[in-house]
């Protein structure tokens, strides 16, 4: 377990998923965590201070920032974790507006917070940014193109701050998950029918195909959101105080490159 008493860390998109995992994770470890979220965890931790805000919106990350900051006085840790991932058919298919859409919630909402963000985690003296990315970003999937150029683009976002704002004493990085078994893999029509549907196999079936043959991932399984949250929490923690610039991939051997 890491040890992040007294900080105060900023979780988006922490009412499900890997969000939702993080916040429980931050909170386990000594953090006093908000979430900002359209909807709150449907079991919400006492310890957590909820901020009801739609972080596609230019004014999120203002909003955001200043509720925590007017509730705790200071901010320590930001997680940038929203996003969406909707299956597209082909990229020819894929409309202005679904770019658009997909590119204000997985990368503005994450430059939005941020700018926000960097003055307070710099007067922090142990500020830390973890962005979540994605191995799509590294190995793209025609089924999810605009998803996939958005998580490139939080990869390159977290270097880029890490080079600006490491001498001020704020570490950025970004995590890459791999297959990760969310609640959005599960949901009506989400990834788990998609895969049913084009594998013509039961969804279990097709989930055990997905893995064996498509992502070939090397522990045989996809992966929780309790264990990028774990991955998280160390890139946040002191553990990891010469740590900045990295994308540290959770994906359970699927990526085979060096």
């Amino acid at each position: 377990m890491t040890d992040l008493s007294g900080m105060i860390a900023i979780v988006t998109g922490g009412s499900s998923g890997i969000g939702e995992a993080t916040v429980r994770r931050l909170i386990r470890d000594g953090a006093r965590v908000v979430s900002g979220d359209l909807a709150r965890p449907a079991d919400q931790p006492p310890e957590l201070h909820h901020v009801e805000v739609d972080l596609a919106g230019p004014e999120a990350g203002t909003t955001l920032v200043g509720a925590t900051l007017d509730r705790f006085g200071r901010l320590d840790v930001l997680v940038n974790n929203v996003g969406v991932a909707p299956t597209r058919s082909s990229f020819v298919s894929t409309t202005d507006d679904d770019w658009a859409t997909t590119w204000s919630v997985n990368l503005m909402s994450a430059v939005r917070v941020s700018r926000a963000a960097l003055p307070a985690l710099q007067a922090s003296q142990r500020g830390a940014v973890v962005f979540v990315a994605s191995t799509t970003g590294r190995t793209p999937d025609p089924y999810f193109v605009d998803y996939a150029v958005t998580k490139a683009g939080l990869v390159t976002l977290a270097k880029t701050l890490s080079e600006e704002f490491g001498p001020h004493g704020v570490r950025v990085n970004s995590v890459s998950p791999g297959s990760i078994r969310t609640p959005l893999w599960d949901q009506p029509g989400g990834f788990v029918d998609g895969l049913s549907a084009r594998l013509g196999l039961p969804r279990e079936e097709a989930v055990r195909e997905f893995v064996r043959s498509e992502r070939r991932i090397s522990l045989g399984r996809p992966g929780r959101a309790d264990e990028v949250a774990s991955a998280i929490a160390f890139l946040v923690s002191g553990d990891a105080s010469y740590i900045t610039g990295t994308d540290l991939v959770v994906d359970g051997g699927s990526t085979k490159s060096v």
